[in-house]
């Protein structure tokens, strides 16, 4: 007994001698023969400092391994530590089970030129023989990892074509457990937290023998920092603030991937975009709640979107806005951005270019809502403000018609309300839109007035109904205008406005006995015409309109003077007067009035005489004439604003001037 007892010491000591001796050498050899073999192995030249081997702990540390670009010079990749420690008792029963991998400062350099990366012959090394026939058979083998983490790692990239540079200068991920058992499933769990603030759980089920997986997303307190350095090639002298929060749920099959089902929720809060100047945009809560996304045939299906305090300002320069002024142009030299972040995200999937995108948001509410406009392109500037900004549309599509209301309060005390129905995806096709402005102060539509009159508005409210209509690119445009007391100041002498109308004689002859003015104004055009101009449209209809009202002043007048239209259009004179009689110097009183309100008026008067006449008939009416401009000039009428001139009628016909007016081309 105590001679077996004995063996038994002699082989339990052999063995341990053995561990401890391979323990002991196995690392060096292990080192060796990377060093030696490594190309081999790999396709190119490989490094490492240090192996170590301990067989009681089943540890395994690497330190300082390399592998080298094709030139055998230049370093690819590597790392500093590789700690692995597993349970090697477990192997004969076809597990292998690691406690842990430890992984620090893993670094690498990626290029790519073209389609072409600098580890593309490492794939090309390993990729399997086609001409062997592969081995299929699922493997009876059960691995699972444990407390995997890699910390500050490092990638560098480098597009040698374009010359853009990317660096993601301290990745830290850790995986909690990652298992593939022998029955072809395999489930694992991700834990990522960022640097900033806020954590990422990944939870994966994967089904080998059905190629099926589900993937579980929770996104919680994520700071909007995080993800700051990864917007620098796009945004400058900018920084972006905020909170996001997410659960999404993917499944599907690995073979058809691009059909994979996602929904979910996604939370965004107190989000803020700002320049050094000021802040761009800002919005309170953002909540989407997504019932399918589907990447392979391109339809995205919203439950819900609610945005809810959104503040948003847009300024416009000569040389561009503020928001330009924050974005990277593509013509500036290539800089290399540096990407702060603490994980490596995959570049996002690219969506099916086969067939067009299809978009449907059950429920979308808009509220509380700010927005900015600021033209610092016109000779006054224009700042608008619309607040208390709320949309609302139920069953949004790209496809179909909708329908949609919004409301907001203007500048000044007024109101908008505005409902549209129409289609998204083929907007040319049909259009209905109803608008109506209640209450808006003109004063604030002043910039405007001066950039396309060059006269500025000083007073008067004003009310808009609008309905529009497109219909296969053809624009239907019928507006009423409602406008109380206005008031418009004199032209501007440092302004070349768009349109040259005499706004303040339009406006006058406009208005009713009780200050109001009633406009019909519709607009028409095709969309298609590359010179179509909505805005320079709407102006031009309205400045046609207050030309045709200014230059036929006689009807118009009429209301405006209380007067009878034919009073204003034609003035008697009997061929036997010397001088103006008193009713005709009211007469031109009441033209010189008019057109002293417009210095863009020219006053017309066209004396008609009988064709058989006397030299005395003849003076008589070149006296009166003389009378006339006399007059009109002691009233304020330049010799440029004043024509008269004569011509003959027959002897059955009325003598006396003919009244008109037109528009001064050039002042």
């Amino acid at each position: 007994m105590k001679k077996v007892a004995k063996i038994l010491l002699w082989i339990v000591g052999i063995v341990l001698a053995l561990l401890i001796l391979l323990s002991l050498i196995g690392g060096p050899i292990a080192k060796n023969y990377v060093n030696h073999h490594g190309e081999d192995i790999t396709g190119r030249h490989v490094h490492v400092d240090h192996v170590g081997l301990n067989l009681f702990s089943g540890n395994v540390c690497v330190r300082g391994l390399a592998i080298y670009e094709e030139d055998g010079k230049t370093v690819f990749a590597g790392f500093d530590t590789l700690d692995v420690s597993a349970h090697l008792l477990k192997i004969p029963f076809h597990t292998l089970h690691f406690k842990h991998i430890t992984l620090a400062g893993l670094h690498a350099g990626i290029e790519q030129q073209g389609e072409r990366f600098n580890f593309s012959s490492l794939l090309d090394h390993f990729a399997p023989d086609s001409t062997k026939e592969q081995d299929t058979t699922p493997s009876n083998w059960a691995m699972r990892f444990y407390n995997i983490r890699i910390s500050h790692a490092r990638f560098d990239y480098n597009d040698l074509t374009s010359g853009k540079n990317w660096n993601l200068p301290d990745v830290n991920l850790r995986v909690p457990g990652f298992v593939l058992d022998g029955d072809d499933s395999s489930e694992g769990g991700l834990h990522i937290g960022f640097d900033k603030g806020g954590d990422l759980y990944v939870d994966a089920n994967y089904d080998m023998q059905q190629s099926a997986f589900t993937v579980d997303v929770k996104l919680k307190d994520f700071k909007i920092a995080n993800i700051e350095s990864l917007l620098a090639d796009m945004l400058e002298e900018a920084t972006l603030d905020g909170t996001a929060a997410a659960h999404l749920t993917a499944r599907g099959r690995i073979d058809e991937i691009m059909h994979s089902r996602i929904g979910g929720t996604v939370d965004i809060s107190n989000i803020a975009l700002s320049s050094e100047e000021a802040q761009i945009a800002a919005f309170e809560t953002l909540k989407v709640k997504i019932n399918n996304i589907n990447l392979g045939t391109n339809s995205f299906d919203i439950d819900e979107v609610h945005l809810s305090g959104l503040s948003a300002r847009y300024e416009q320069w000569e040389d561009g806005s503020n928001l330009s002024r924050i974005l990277r142009t593509t013509e500036e030299p290539a800089e290399t951005v540096t990407l702060q972040t603490t994980v490596d995200e995959p570049a996002p999937a690219k969506t099916s270019t086969g067939k067009p995108m299809r978009i449907h948001v059950g429920t979308l509410r808009v509220d509380n809502t700010t927005a900015t406009y600021v033209d610092h392109t016109m000779p006054d500037p224009f700042d608008f403000t619309i607040s208390n900004l709320s949309v609302s549309a139920d069953n949004l599509s790209t496809d179909g018609d909708n329908n949609a209301m919004v409301r907001a309060t203007l500048p000044g005390g007024g109101h908008l309300m505005l409902r549209w129905n129409g289609n998204i995806d083929q907007w040319k096709l049909h259009q209905d839109l109803f608008l109506a402005v209640k209450g808006l102060d003109m004063r604030q539509l002043s910039p405007l007035a001066v950039a396309y009159t060059g006269q500025p508005i000083e007073d008067g409210i004003f009310g808009l109904t609008t309905r529009l209509s497109i219909d296969n690119s053809q624009l239907d445009n019928q507006n009423k205008i409602d406008i109380f007391k206005a008031k418009v100041g004199n032209r501007r002498k440092d302004v070349d406005p768009e349109i040259k109308v005499p706004l303040k004689t339009a406006l006058y002859i406009l208005k009713d006995k009780d200050d109001k003015i009633l406009i019909d104004l519709p607009v028409t055009g095709n969309i298609d015409s590359p010179e179509f101009n909505y805005m320079k449209l709407v102006w031009k209809t309205l400045g046609n309109l207050l030309v045709k009202v200014a230059t036929s002043p006689a009807r118009a007048l009429a209301g405006a003077l209380g007067m009878g239209g034919d009073d204003l259009e034609f003035m008697p004179v009997d061929p036997s007067q010397f001088s103006l009689t008193s009713e005709q110097y009211h007469t031109l009183a009441d033209l010189a009035t008019i057109a002293g309100t417009d210095s863009l008026l020219v006053l017309t008067l066209e004396q008609r005489m009988p064709k058989a006449q006397n030299d005395t008939v003849a003076r008589r009416y070149e006296i009166l004439n003389r009378q006339v401009a006399t007059y009109l000039q002691e009233q304020g009428l330049g010799e440029d604003r004043l024509r008269i001139t004569s011509t003959t009628v027959d002897e059955d016909e009325k003598t006396g001037y003919a009244i008109g007016s037109e528009i001064k081309i050039e002042e």
